[in-house]
């Protein structure tokens, strides 16, 4: 490896400390190993530190003559092992690609090594936000954001990252190219996002960016059960009221994080037993470097006691915007969630404070014998509870488990699991390897927001395989020695053809899987029957209008399934996945032979008023659809924003739907 001549054009290190600290990310199952369970990762050649993108293509060139893999680095905060070690790789260490260039307008570009708080604090200089919040923000980059397709904590009003990004800058073993806005020709935006470093390496992004918010509201509220808090929380989503935040913790979340202490639970009693048991253990000085392993190692008891001990849960809701906005939605979303005793909103602006805390919390329980892990899942609203059965008794066999439900939408929500066990590594793999068959068993992504790395390639390679082929393709092209993390990201799987997903309505998620290549005529006149309507209307096929522009918030594609390359590929349909890239908006419109799309109800009532979408938005209005230039509003708030839109502009007309004759609603598309 002749090194010298790539130091003529980056700064490039060998040293011991620097090739260790490069040989991982944040992989509990690497933490283990560093922790004494198992070998340590492979360590990388050298670490570069590229300054642009002529620096990365130079880097680029020299490990494709040198027969030399690359593994693009952030800030090493990564899960589940993307950015984890490889023997004889250099590292693309991206953190000197810290610029942020122009901030206009509702638009800032910067290069991928900023972190992301340093990109929010220069935005709210500004009065700006990118309003992506993940938990690890003081610890991760943006260009890791979009490579990986985060989410952040307020997902449910904002989207995740891809859809805030509008452009990318790429370089490619065979050629930089850009993305979205930045593309000329082919867009390979849905390819490269979510693609980790293994089709390309981004130089540069142009984010959206939206005001910092005027004001924020919180509520909090305790419910006897999940079921009965799912409820309410799906009735608040498809009541198009837009909570910034909405977070749902289980029985066992609930009081192990002593999120009980606003209500009669006292605080200490959140975690009163497990304190017991650690002043029972420390206070043998043999046991106390066993401090977790001991009891850690009988989950299923564990688990038990935890369940045994715990009751109700703890619900917290969150609005922000402009302040008028803000009093309308948390004052209807209040009323919908009068089925659980409100607690105030201590518990929310507790949880704002401390949104960051749980990134830095972990390393004691490696210390003392145990491991923790989070797993990420997402299904619709009417999958949502076997995949919370399924993958809690998975996890439960080898670990204490808890969960809270966030990143919630219209159609579903993301389920967060945090759990703990002995730290051994054949049961970390096996808890991983039972509980992704789990969610893959219930229907359910096997990422939401934390990516794929080598964690979950397998898995991810079944749940999609049908985009395998084309992704290796669109590999061989961009990166045609095979330079760029090796191996990733979908290994070869064997996987019989699926069968297309019937045409039907899950009225309980509020989509329907309808035949893509249908006339709209037909189409529509079979969901009014129904009782239904496209929530996204379209005058000609589905496959015809799936590109067409969206908010970020808004998901007109749930699921798909498309003859590719002579095979049949389904997508789940899934609120957001981040199972890897995500193109089943992108594919070419004769290929698709079922959408699964959002629908809405036909006798809902509706309140339209003369004014944009555009306009509303500008306030931070959210109108349910934009119908023949005009906004519909939906839902029990739908007046009293519509009272809002019309301080816009123009006062027109406004019609309930529901005193409509079905023809007359048909004909006007309400």
């Amino acid at each position: 490896m002749n090194l010298d001549r790539l130091r003529s054009v980056v700064p490039v290190s060998v040293d011991a400390a620097e090739r260790i600290a490069h040989a991982r990310d944040l992989w509990p199952r690497g933490t283990l190993a560093l922790a004494g369970a198992g070998p340590l990762p492979p360590s990388p050649e050298a670490v570069a530190w590229p300054r642009d993108g002529e620096e990365i293509a130079a880097c680029l060139a020299w490990a494709e003559a040198e027969g030399v893999a690359i593994v693009p680095y952030g800030a090493g905060s990564g899960v589940c092992g993307a950015a984890a070690g490889r023997a004889g790789s250099l590292v693309l260490d991206l953190k000197r690609m810290n610029r942020i260039g122009l901030i206009e307008g509702d638009t800032v570009t910067c290069q991928p090594g900023v972190l992301g708080q340093h990109l929010e604090d220069a935005l709210e200089r500004v009065g700006r936000a990118t309003r992506h919040s993940p938990s690890s923000i003081w610890c991760s980059t943006v260009g890791g954001w979009a490579a990986s397709r985060s989410a952040g904590q307020f997902s449910s009003k904002y989207g995740k990252f891809e859809d805030m990004v509008l452009g990318l800058k790429v370089v490619a073993p065979a050629g930089a190219f850009g993305t979205g806005v930045w593309a000329s020709g082919e867009d390979l935006g849905p390819w490269v996002m979510g693609a980790e470093g293994s089709l390309g390496v981004i130089s540069e992004l142009l984010v959206r960016t939206v005001p910092v918010p005027a004001v924020r509201k919180f509520g909090a509220w305790r419910f006897a059960s999940v079921e009965a808090a799912w409820e309410s929380m799906r009735a608040l989503l498809q009541a198009d009221l837009h909570p910034a935040v909405l977070r749902l913790y289980d029985p066992v979340d609930t009081r192990i994080a002593g999120k009980g202490s606003a209500t009669t639970v006292k605080a200490k009693e959140g975690a009163g037993w497990l304190d017991e048991l650690r002043t029972l253990v420390e206070s043998v000085p043999a046991l106390r470097s066993h401090l977790l392993s001991l009891p850690l190692a009988l989950p299923r008891l564990l688990n038990a006691l935890a369940q045994g001990v715990s009751s109700g849960c703890i619900l917290i809701a969150g609005w922000e915007g402009e302040p008028d906005v803000v009093e309308v939605l948390a004052r209807h979303g209040a009323a919908l969630l009068s089925g659980g005793e409100p607690l105030g909103e201590e518990l929310g602006e507790h949880w704002y404070a401390h949104r960051h805390d749980v990134s830095y919390k972990s390393a004691p329980i490696f210390e003392r014998g145990g491991f923790a892990d989070t797993m990420e899942v997402a299904t619709t609203w009417s999958r949502l509870p076997a995949l919370y059965k399924g993958v809690r008794a998975a996890l439960g066999r080898h670990a204490l488990v808890m969960a809270h439900f966030s990143h919630v939408y219209q159609e579903g929500c993301s389920i967060y699991f945090s759990f703990a066990g002995v730290g051994r590594l054949d049961v970390y793999d096996a808890a991983w390897r039972d509980a992704l068959s789990a969610a893959a068993e219930a229907g359910g992504t096997v990422a939401h927001h934390h990516g794929v790395g080598q964690l979950k390639m397998a898995a991810a390679a079944r749940e999609l395989a049908g985009i395998a082929p084309r992704f290796h393709a669109l590999k061989a092209r961009l990166d045609p020695a095979g330079i760029l993390n090796p191996g990733r990201l979908f290994p070869l799987v064997d996987m019989p053809e699926p069968a297309a997903p019937p045409v039907e309505i899950d009225p309980v998620s509020r989509i329907a899987t309808l035949d893509a290549q249908q006339p709209a005529a037909e189409r529509d006149d079979w969901l009014a029957k129904a009782g239904w309507e496209l929530r996204f209307p379209s005058t000609g096929s589905l496959a015809a209008s799936v590109g067409a522009p969206r908010q970020p918030w808004e998901s007109r594609v749930l699921g798909a399934s498309a003859r590719l390359d002579g095979r049949r590929a389904v997508f789940l349909a899934v609120p957001r996945s981040s199972a890897g890239p995500d193109p089943r908006e992108a594919l070419p419109a004769g290929a698709y032979e079922t959408l699964t799309v959002p629908v809405v109800r036909r006798d809902e009532a509706v309140v339209r008023v003369d004014v944009s979408a555009s306009t509303c938005l500008a306030a931070d209005l959210r109108p349910a659809r934009e119908i023949a230039g005009s906004a519909e509003f939906r839902g029990p708030a739908a007046a009293d924003l519509a009272a809002l839109a019309r301080r816009l502009g123009p006062i027109g007309s406004e019609r309930a739907s529901a005193d409509l004759p079905a023809a007359d609603r048909a004909r006007s598309g309400s």
